[in-house]
């Protein structure tokens, strides 16, 4: 499977074996093992003593398995995750170049030490921030090894302020601005157009669906999730 092909991104928490072993059963084509979001301070060491094998479950049903990190716990989380199997890093609320250049730098060195291909684990970028999305270009351009760009919605929305409808006007704009940047760096955009009052990747797989064939029509190439049953619509919208 090429990276291309990637419609489904299921996101689950690193520390959760139940989860794991859900995801390698979803049919999702990329898993993402999560270290930021959904794994507390106190079980993170736990999480990345863990994570090998995670990654090694979660492939186990044909998907791509990613780790989600964030730049002030690269290294930690890097040392415990680049291993064979491992496809690459979503670096969670990315807010410049420079923060790309410090993971490619990381990877190599690891990939170098352990013995790995260089240059075989991707980075994806989540722009969650009004700094990640205005430094937009020169993130996704910043190493060959990036394969994809999406935005986080939640993070986003907090940090430009909701308007009283719980909406922001700007949201439209972005994902589409998004799409122009992934378009000129050559790498995928990954999203979905979710309508109020979804909780987007939260939304009921039939919501899904809808979110993800509007997200198609403005040139999105897959999407992220955080439930197994959102992953059929995903798949079925991005074909």
């Amino acid at each position: 499977m090429t990276q291309r092909s990637i419609r489904s991104w299921l996101i689950i928490p690193a520390s959760n074996p139940a989860s794991v072993d859900e995801a390698a059963r979803s049919g999702a084509d990329a898993v993402v093992l999560d270290l930021v979001e959904f794994v507390t301070d106190g079980a993170k060491p736990e999480a990345r003593a863990n994570v090998r094998s995670a990654i090694a479950a979660a492939g186990a049903g044909g998907a791509q398995v990613y780790v989600q990190t964030e730049a002030s716990a690269l290294a930690a989380d890097l040392h415990a995750s680049v291993f064979p199997g491992l496809a690459g890093v979503v670096l969670s609320r990315a807010q410049s170049a420079q923060e790309i250049v410090d993971l490619e730098c990381l990877l190599a060195d690891l990939e170098d030490e352990r013995d790995l291909s260089r240059q075989g684990i991707g980075i994806v970028p989540a722009l969650e921030t009004a700094q990640g999305n205005h430094a937009a270009y020169d993130i996704a351009r910043a190493s060959g090894r990036v394969q994809a760009v999406t935005l986080g919605r939640v993070d986003l929305v907090m940090d430009l302020r909701p308007e009283p409808s719980g909406e922001i006007h700007l949201l439209s704009y972005l994902m589409q601005r998004l799409v122009i940047v992934a378009g000129a760096v050559g790498v995928t955009p990954l999203g979905a157009w979710w309508r109020a009052p979804d909780r987007g990747l939260l939304a009921t797989p039939e919501n899904t669906l809808a979110a993800a064939r509007r997200g198609r029509a403005i040139g999105f190439k897959g999407a992220m999730c955080l439930r197994a049953n959102q992953v059929d619509a995903l798949n079925q919208a991005y074909a």
